[in-house]
């Protein structure tokens, strides 16, 4: 009888690819326009409720759905099928993106990634919080919270099962909380891949969810009846299957890698051939802020400049309100426009983008704000990119134009800024160039800062803007009023701007001492400084030799050396004392290697 079950056992899982490790939930909103309005307004909840978008019935509630109402379906076809039905207009999408940002924030609670895919469904990776809850229950006790696709005939050895039940009562908490805090019904769908999760989602709809097991999703797969049920094949890909004859899931089971592999390529066969068996090895990605932020309108048409600029202009205004809810700073404008070409008896998209100044947004109180100003510079923009796409000078007609930010800065104030940067981590590059004051604490800088295009966090705590690009921008900043000790650095490479104070005296010294060493290297010398660079190793030794600074090299003022702290004179003798290990490189071995930034150089004269 052992023998029988350990049969069927590999008989059963033996062409599954054995990775059943992921536990996916997918999240479906019900009827999402519909319920966002029916919250809005509870009235609605007992009639037929249609979402109307230009002359289609874009979604409807379940109520309309009993008399025949179905997606897409034109408005004049719906209302003779349900003549009480109730239409909103639904056009407008910022209530929409609203209720989705906060089903997306709810989901983030369990802080395991979660990829949203459109408006009303997401992808949660629930595999770690099944892991912890297996730590502490016992496996036998789990039971299936929902629907099961099918029982399963025998227990996967991988354990694959318990941990999908585990799932099924997590999914079962998630639309609960959703429920509570937002009154939207969800199914769900629970599997160990993305595939069979969004498949499976709708079997048992509405509010309600349904798990399936992995040796089931081949002959769940073979019930589906058009190849064009698989998420990931588009239109191109079904014509060119169907062309061979092959329409089904079950059709694709079938055919051969040999046949597909004469009209895909090697890597899409075999992808094709495994989505057919319910494979799919895609991961969860955490989904982030969006690349481009764009809307459009669609109409009849339109052939008049005047009502083309009334159409951007009114785009625009909704743009601007999903920017600040956004809330990063746009870079980048792409203007879209459908062109209805009689010849061709179609219409197709053209598009053109440029780079707009972060200049023409402030943040206000926190908030992202366009002056009227910054407005008409858009519209500017906007219509100088039209003229570059439509030739005024023939007859034109639009059915559609679009407006969309497509690259973004995020606002980098505070901690993780380029001036805090600046202020606190700079690194001496050269004494010389270093400006102190002891009577003051404030140190004005020339700098350029580029904001970056995009980031990893947004703060919009500040209400100071980032110097915008290409524009240098004087800023005033403190440095820390430390004097130079001996006992805290030994070499001034590592030493930081606000680190490097001199008391007066000191300054007066070295600027005396300064001009005396200028002075002097404006006298003619017995060999020219090319020739004093090449014997530096020499002359080096001749001080090592000596052993006092008496001897120093013919380059090295003995007053400024002698005004130096001891640590430096110490570090400079000890460079002399080894010239092959002496940061200053000879005329006859010059690299293209970045040079030291040591003490030596600063003594050099013209260098």
């Amino acid at each position: 009888m052992e023998d029988r079950i350990m049969e069927s056992s590999s008989s059963a899982f033996g062409d599954m690819d054995g990775d059943h490790t992921k536990s996916i939930i997918h999240i479906d909103i019900d009827c999402f326009y519909a319920q966002v309005e029916m919250v809005r307004d509870p009235e609605l909840r007992s009639v037929p409720l249609g979402i109307q978008q230009k002359n289609i019935v874009v979604t409807s509630n379940y109520e309309a759905r009993k008399y025949g109402v179905q997606k897409c379906m034109l408005v004049t076809e719906a209302l003779k099928l349900c003549p009480n039905l109730k239409l909103v207009n639904g056009e407008d999408l910022h209530d929409y993106r609203a209720a989705s940002n906060k089903v997306f924030a709810i989901l983030q609670h369990w802080k395991c990634p979660v990829e949203k895919l459109g408006m009303d469904e997401n992808y949660i990776d629930v595999t770690n919080i099944v892991q912890e809850r297996l730590r502490s229950v016992n496996m036998d006790s789990v039971s299936i919270s929902g629907n099961l696709c099918e029982e399963p005939s025998i227990e996967c050895p991988c354990g694959c099962h318990t941990r999908l039940k585990v799932a099924s009562q997590v999914a079962s908490e998630v639309r609960k909380k959703i429920f509570d805090e937002l009154s939207f019904t969800t199914c769900a769908g629970i599997a160990h891949n993305k595939l069979l999760a969004k498949l499976v989602c709708p079997l048992h709809k509405p509010n309600d969810q349904t798990t399936i097991f992995p040796e089931h999703a081949a002959s769940f797969m073979a019930t589906l009846p058009s190849v064009r049920s698989i998420p990931s094949i588009g239109s191109k890909t079904t014509e060119t299957l169907i062309s061979q004859k092959i329409l089904s899931v079950s059709d694709l089971q079938q055919a051969s890698l040999d046949v597909l592999k004469k009209h895909f390529s090697s890597d899409m066969a075999v992808r094709l051939k495994n989505l057919s068996l319910g494979e799919d090895n895609t991961p969860v990605k955490q989904t982030g802020k969006p690349q481009s932020i764009g809307l459009e309108d669609s109409f009849r048409t339109v052939s008049v400049k005047s009502e083309v600029e009334e159409k951007f202009s009114a785009l625009l205004q909704r743009l601007l309100v999903l920017v600040r809810e956004d809330g990063r700073i746009p870079v980048s404008l792409r203007v879209t426009l459908r062109k209805k070409d009689a010849k061709r008896l179609s219409s197709h998209r053209e598009s053109r983008q440029c780079q707009i100044s972060p200049s023409i947004f402030t943040i206000t109180n926190g908030t992202l704000t366009v002056t009227e100003a910054g407005q008409q510079k858009l519209m500017t923009i906007i219509m100088r990119l039209f003229n570059k796409l439509i030739n005024l000078s023939k007859p034109f007609h639009l059915t559609l134009v679009g407006l969309a930010f497509t690259k973004f800065q995020e606002r980098m104030t505070g901690r993780s800024s380029i001036v805090n940067y600046l202020m606190n981590d700079i690194s001496v590059q050269s004494v010389l160039n270093l400006q102190n004051d002891c009577d003051t604490s404030t140190t004005s800088m020339d700098y350029s800062a580029v904001s970056p295009s995009s980031s990893t966090t947004t703060d919009l705590s500040d209400a100071e803007v980032e110097p915008s690009p290409k524009k240098p921008k004087k800023v005033n900043w403190i440095a820390k009023r430390r004097c130079l000790a001996k006992e805290e650095v030994a070499s001034p490479s590592k030493l930081k701007v606000g680190e490097l104070r001199l008391n007066s005296k000191e300054l007066e010294k070295v600027s005396e001492l300064r001009l005396n060493s200028r002075d002097r290297s404006l006298t003619p010398r017995a060999s020219p400084a090319k020739e004093c660079l090449s014997d530096a190793s020499d002359s080096m030794k001749d001080v090592a030799e000596g052993g006092n600074c008496e001897e120093c090299p013919s380059y090295v003022d003995q007053d400024v050396f002698s005004a130096l702290p001891e640590e430096m004179q110490q570090e400079l003798k000890t460079m002399w004392k080894n010239p092959s290990s002496s940061s200053m490189p000879r005329s006859s071995q010059r690299t293209n290697k970045p040079k030291p930034n040591t003490i030596l150089k600063y003594f050099v004269p013209h260098k």
